[in-house]
Formats: C-alpha cells, structure tokens, sequence
C-alpha cells in the first residue's frame, strides 16, 4: 500500500476513535506528551483533527535520566512547530516505594494539578493496544479479578477529569510506521527494553502466550467481557451511594447499610470508593484491611486508615474525614501564572494570589478562626480542610469562617466522580 494511503488509513482510525471522546470540537484537550514514539504520534494526530488554539500539551521531567532533556526539548521543538502551548513539569523521586509505581503516580498528580489550574477538564493520553495487552497479561499474573481485568477503558474518568486514550485500538509498530512515512523524529526510552520491569517481561512472553492460543485478539476479548461486567457494577454502586452516603464538604457520612460488607458487592465497592476519595488516593485500600477498619468503627471506635479517619455519628451512621497528618503543604511558585492552587487531590482555592504563599491543613490555625463553629462542621473535619499561610502567619481558612476574599471549592464531589470508570 502506498505510504500516502497508509498515513491516510491511520488518521482515520484516530478520526473514529475521537467520536467516543465527550469533548467538544471547541474545547481546550491536555496532552501528555513524554517524546516517546506514542505520545508523539498521538501529538502530531492530534493537531491534524482540531485547531492548535484547542490543545496544551504537558511533558514530565522525572529528572531520572540525563537523555531526558533531550527528549523533552525535542517535544517542546515539535510543539513549537504545531503552534501548541507547551508545559514542563519537574517530578522527583524520593527514594522512598516502587519507582515506576511512584513514577507513575507523580505523572499523574502533575497532570492533575496542570489540568485544574489551567481548567481542562479532558487529557489525552498515548496508551496503545500493545499497552492494553501488557496491562491485562500482568493483571492476570497478580490475579486481578474484575477491575483488575478490565485493564484501560479509552474513555474514563479520574479524580474529576475525563481521560482519553485515542490511540488504544491502534499498534505500536503501525504508529512507528506512520511516523517514519511523515519524517517525524521521536525518543526510545531504553527502559522500554530493560527485563527488570514487569511490563517488559509481559512483552517478552507474549509471544510464547500466542503459540497456545492466548493471542491478542483473544486477551483483548476478555477485556471487553470485563469492561462490560465493571460498567453493570459501577451503576449498582453508584445507585447504592445515593441512597446510603451524603457529602458534607470534604467529609461522608455514611448510613448503617453501606457499613455491611460481608456479603453483596455494592456495600465494598461503595466503602473503598469512599475511602479512596476522602484519603485523595488513586487507589483503593486493601480489602482485608477495610474490613477491619469498618468492623471496629460500627462497634463505635474512631480508627485511620489510608489517610482517612471514620468516627461513629448519630443514627447509626460514621463520619469519613481526611487525616490532618496524611495532606501535604503546598508553596505557590513565584513565577506560577495558575489563577489557583490544586491541594490535596481534591481542592482547588482561588483568591488574592501572591507570591511565595503556602496552602496547607488548618490544623491548630482553627485557634484564629473564631467563628469556626458556625459553620456547622466538626473540629476534626476543618483541622483537615484547606487553608492559605505566608512566613507562619494564617491568612485564610474558609471553610472554617475565615474567607479574606479566598473561597475552596472540591473540584469533583463524590457522587459524580467516584462511580465513573476509573483507571
């Protein structure tokens, strides 16, 4: 086949695969774009369906390789080039976890926190099917039952923010193809081949895998099976939720149904999701341990777990508050130019923006809110709600009464997001 034709029957494909995506053809779309050859693909697919006013693009510098640089010049080139806005964000590893789970992570609080300050409410991301087979063999290696299985959805929901995977119906070798034939240069991670990582070695097998039957098509199957069966589960929780759990700004209270985990799925599901949005985590608690935890509390303990602390309320219901000791403090950068500060996963302030301010829990700053009482929320809930400080001194906390021109809203309350598909 003719390269034209090849380059013409690859766009097409990225054309139908952007009629599942919700966003309109005006809307501003993130794009994270690292250098590698699927995210450059889907940079330069992408500027060829819609006008370049309504892209931004975001790269990550982990700061883990000196060949980074490089790679994240030759996006910033080619976003130049396409007339995009482009954005680096630095991550560091602490030392501390599984690096390409912290990896991971960090990429995606980057993510996050760029999309809310420059209020994008999609992101594109450059998963492929050869990523969607990866992720479904390791899945099944650690035994993954139904979320697990259902690997990546090309249209979900995050932390608030719709996620798309444009290019997950399309291979890895087809988009290297098409970038050769249009003369357009991308970076090779070397990680990309190193045997200690688990994805890789789901590579090297799978071509062992195809030889008893277990071929792509077949794997992507069963994903489809699973996608299926999570949807049916997720509308159940999410009809069970309504019923059994109210927000109360950061916190849910939680009725006595939603406290029985020992039998039906829709009680668990509803719980960890719980935990995972007041704990501002991408993932849910383990289930032995939420077992615990929720046992001890109907029995009218006040337990923490994941960063969340559960105390028992009136009528049988218990109070889901964030732990004060498990939020971060946030420093406004000097040259930031967001209208407002991201904090905590959930909360985003806006107000008289300066310099060098640190958003962080209220904590013992309630001392300087006199009328913290009227807001009809419990000490401990506000201890852990959002506040603004310069050089030690609390300029503004306004859920607990003291506002100074600052408002914090939650930028996607519970009902609405924990129940969307997540990753």
């Amino acid at each position: 086949m003719p390269i034209a034709n090849v380059a013409d029957t690859l766009l097409d494909r990225f054309h139908t695969a952007l009629a599942v995506s919700p966003s309109h053809q005006t809307e501003t779309i993130g794009l994270c774009v690292s250098g590698g050859g699927d995210s450059i693909a889907m940079l330069h697919m992408a500027a060829r369906t819609r006008a370049s006013r309504n892209f931004k693009v975001l790269t990550v510098d982990h700061g883990l390789r000196s060949e980074a640089k490089d790679e994240i010049a030759l996006v910033a080139a080619q976003a130049e080039t396409l007339g995009l806005d482009h954005t680096v964000v630095e991550w560091r590893w602490d030392g501390t976890g599984n690096l390409q789970a912290e990896a991971r992570a960090g990429r995606w609080a980057a993510a996050l926190h760029w999309a809310a300050t420059h209020n994008l409410r999609e992101i594109w991301l450059g998963h492929t099917e050869d990523d969607q087979v990866e992720t479904v063999l390791m899945r099944l290696a650690r035994g993954s039952g139904i979320d697990g299985l259902t690997a990546m959805y090309q249209s979900s929901q995050r932390d608030g923010l719709r996620v798309f995977r444009p290019l997950l119906g399309i291979g890895r070798d087809e988009l290297r193809a098409w970038l050769n034939a249009q003369d357009i240069n991308w970076c090779d991670d070397p990680s990309n081949n190193d045997p200690r990582f688990d994805r890789v070695r789901a590579r090297q097998m799978f071509d062992q895998l195809e030889t008893l039957g277990l071929t792509r098509k077949r794997l992507l199957q069963t994903v489809n099976h699973m996608q299926a069966a999570h949807i049916s589960l997720q509308s159940a929780a999410h009809q069970f939720a309504k019923q059994h759990i109210r927000q109360d700004a950061g916190d849910l209270l939680i009725g006595p149904e939603a406290l029985d985990l020992e039998k039906a799925d829709a009680p668990r599901r509803v719980m960890a999701a719980a935990f995972a949005w007041v704990g501002s985590r991408t993932y849910r608690p383990r289930f032995e341990q939420l077992l615990e935890t929720v046992a001890q509390a109907r029995k009218g303990a006040t337990v923490t777990l994941g960063g969340c602390i559960i105390s028992p309320a009136e009528g049988g219901t218990v109070r889901l508050m964030r732990e004060v000791a498990a939020t971060k403090p946030v420093i406004r950068a000097s040259d930031s130019v967001a209208k407002g500060v991201f904090w905590d996963q959930r909360w985003f302030l806006e107000g008289p923006l300066s310099d060098d301010l640190q958003f962080r829990a209220l904590g013992e700053g309630i001392r300087d809110c006199p009328h913290w009482r009227d807001s009809g929320m419990p000490r401990t809930s506000l201890l852990a709600s959002p506040s603004v400080w310069i050089q030690g001194t609390l300029i503004a906390a306004p859920l607990a009464g003291l506002s100074n021109g600052w408002a914090a809203r939650i930028v996607a309350d519970f009902h609405s997001s924990a129940f969307a598909i997540e990753d």
